[in-house]
């Protein structure tokens, strides 16, 4: 679990994702969420569902909760890529 937070944090400090969210503090537990900045979290929770096949937690209007604990090491790059592809998406509706 420590990689994959680990990994998560990595990817995540890369700046690549900056316009899209920032994250909040987490350890190696199984959740991270990360704070929206343009879209809203249902709305994004519900796209990343039924276009991605992706299933996060939405918490209140902002807040998007992601268990990387269910994502193999090799798999994380893939998922917050996904996720802001679907930010992307939303931004050019």
């Amino acid at each position: 679990m420590k990689g994959r937070a680990n990994k998560v944090k990595a990817i995540l400090d890369s700046g690549k994702y900056g316009d899209a969210w920032d994250y909040y503090p987490f350890n190696s537990g199984y959740f991270m969420c990360l704070k929206l900045k343009e879209v809203g979290a249902e709305e994004l929770r519900s796209h990343l569902l039924h276009k991605y096949g992706v299933g996060t937690i939405a918490l209140g209007e902002s807040d998007l909760r992601i268990a990387f604990s269910c994502i193999e090491e090799s798999g994380l790059e893939d998922l917050y890529e996904t996720i802001y592809r679907g930010v992307q998406d939303l931004r050019t509706t």
